[in-house]
C-alpha cells in the first residue's frame, strides 16, 4: 500500500472502530439502566432493536448518498451526528428520551458502512487485505468499549461514559477533513437521478440476494449475543476479581472475547482474496453452529472457549461477504449496493435484541445461545446456496 492508501485505511479503520463503540456504550451499561428505571429484559431488548433498525435502515440512503454527494460527506455526518445524540443521550432526563437520542444514534452511524467499504474497494489495491484490517480495527472498539464503558460507569455513572463519547467523534471528524477521500472517476455517478426500475433490479440478483441473506443472519446471530453477552458473561462465568462489580466482570471477559474477534475478521479479509470465498463462508458457518449449542450449555472455561471459536468465525465470515458485494455490484452502483447489503443486514439484525430479550425474560439468560443457534442453522442454509448457485465471478 502507498502512503494515501494507508492515510485513508487508517482514517476508516479508527472510524469503523469508534462507530462500533458507540453502540456497544447501550449493551456495557445495560444492567445499570435495568437498576435505574425498573425495566426487564425485554424493554431493553426493544430499546436495543430499534437503535440497531435504525442503524440498518439508513444505510440504504446512506449508500446512495454515497453514490451522489461522495464519502467525506457522509463521514462528517456519521461522526459529527453521532458526538451530537452522544451529548444528548448524556443530558435526557428519562429512559424515553434515552431511547430516542439512542435511536438516533444508530441512524446517524448508519452510513459509515456503506462510504468506508466503497473507498475500500475502490481506492485501495489489496481491497481483502483493507477489508481485512478495517473489520479488526472495529473489532478493538467492539472489544475495548464494554470493559472501558462499564468500569466508568459504575465509578461515575452511565451518563458520564456518553459525555466522554463526544470527544473522539469531534476529533475523528477533524482528521477526515485532512485525508483524499475523492472516488476514481470509474466509481462517481454523472448526477444525482433517481434510479431508473431497470437499475434496481441490477441489485436483486441471485448473487447479490444470497449475500444480503448470508450477511443478514450473520448479523442477526452477532447482534443478539453482543446485545446481551456481558450480562450473559457476568451470570456464566463466577469469576472474582478485586472485588470488582459483577458489571465489570461481564465486560472485561466481554472484552477479551471481542478482542479474539479482530484475528477473525483480519482472517476473513486475507482469505477473500483466495479462491472458493464461498464455500470458506460455508465451512466458518457450519463450525460455529456446534459452538453455539456449547456456549448455551457450559459454563466458566469451556463456554469461554467455546465463546473465542464461535466470535472468530462470525466476524471472519464479514470481510468474507463484504468483498464478494464488491465483486458481483453492478459498476457505478458499489455505494447503493453496499447500502442495500448493510440496510438488509442491520434490519434483519435489529429483530435479534427484542428477540434475545423475550428469551432471557421468559425462559432465562442460558436460553439465549440456543435461539441464537436457529438463526446459525438459517445461515448455513443461505450459505449453502450461495455456494451452490452463485459461482464468485473472477474479476472485479
Amino acid at each position: 500500500m502507498n502512503r494515501d492508501e494507508k492515510s485513508l485505511l487508517a482514517l476508516t479503520s479508527f472510524g469503523h472502530a469508534l462507530n462500533h463503540g458507540y453502540l456497544l456504550i447501550y449493551p456495557s451499561v445495560l444492567l445499570l439502566l435495568q437498576r435505574e428505571f425498573s425495566l426487564g429484559f425485554l424493554g431493553l431488548g426493544i430499546v436495543g432493536s430499534t437503535a440497531t433498525l435504525a442503524y440498518g435502515l439508513g444505510a440504504l440512503p446512506g449508500g446512495v448518498l454515497c453514490d451522489w454527494l461522495g464519502p467525506k460527506k457522509l463521514f462528517l455526518i456519521c461522526f459529527l451526528g453521532s458526538a451530537f445524540c452522544s451529548l444528548m443521550i448524556a443530558l435526557s432526563s428519562s429512559f424515553f428520551f434515552f431511547a430516542l437520542w439512542g435511536t438516533l444514534l444508530g441512524a446517524f452511524g448508519s452510513v459509515h458502512h456503506p462510504a468506508a467499504n466503497v473507498l475500500l474497494t475502490s481506492k485501495v489495491r489489496e481491497m481483502g487485505r483493507a477489508v481485512g484490517i478495517h473489520g479488526a480495527v472495529g473489532n478493538i472498539g467492539l472489544a475495548l468499549t464494554p470493559s472501558i464503558a462499564a468500569f466508568i460507569a459504575t465509578r461515575w455513572g452511565w451518563r458520564t461514559v456518553y459525555w466522554l463519547a463526544i470527544v473522539p467523534g469531534l476529533c475523528i471528524s477533524a482528521w477526515a477533513l485532512f485525508v483524499d477521500m475523492s472516488l476514481p472517476k470509474k466509481e462517481k455517478k454523472p448526477a444525482p437521478e433517481a434510479p431508473s426500475s431497470s437499475s434496481l433490479w441490477l441489485l436483486c440478483t441471485l448473487p447479490l440476494v444470497l449475500l444480503y441473506m448470508v450477511n443478514g443472519f450473520n448479523g442477526f446471530c452477532n447482534t443478539g449475543a453482543l446485545t446481551f453477552l456481558p450480562a450473559y458473561v457476568a451470570e456464566k462465568t463466577r469469576f472474582t476479581f478485586f472485588s470488582l462489580d459483577n458489571v465489570v466482570i461481564g465486560g472485561m471477559l466481554s472484552s477479551v472475547i471481542l478482542f479474539l474477534g479482530l484475528f477473525g475478521q483480519y482472517a476473513g479479509g486475507v482469505r477473500s482474496q483466495g479462491k472458493n470465498v464461498e464455500g470458506a463462508i460455508l465451512i466458518a458457518a457450519v463450525i460455529s453452529l456446534p459452538l453455539a449449542l456449547v456456549m448455551s450449555i457450559s459454563g466458566h472455561l469451556f463456554f469461554l472457549v467455546a465463546a473465542f471459536g464461535y466470535f472468530f468465525l462470525n466476524f471472519a465470515i464479514q470481510p468474507m461477504t463484504n468483498i464478494s458485494l464488491a465483486t458481483y455490484a453492478p459498476a457505478g452502483m458499489r455505494g447503493t449496493a453496499f447500502g442495500v447489503y448493510f440496510a438488509t443486514g442491520f434490519a434483519m439484525a435489529s429483530a435479534a435484541p427484542a428477540f434475545s430479550g423475550y428469551l432471557a425474560q421468559r425462559l432465562g439468560l442460558s436460553s439465549l445461545f440456543f435461539g441464537i443457534s436457529g438463526g446459525v442453522l438459517l445461515m448455513i442454509l443461505w450459505a449453502f446456496l450461495l455456494k451452490r448457485y452463485a459461482p464468485r465471478p473472477r474479476s472485479v
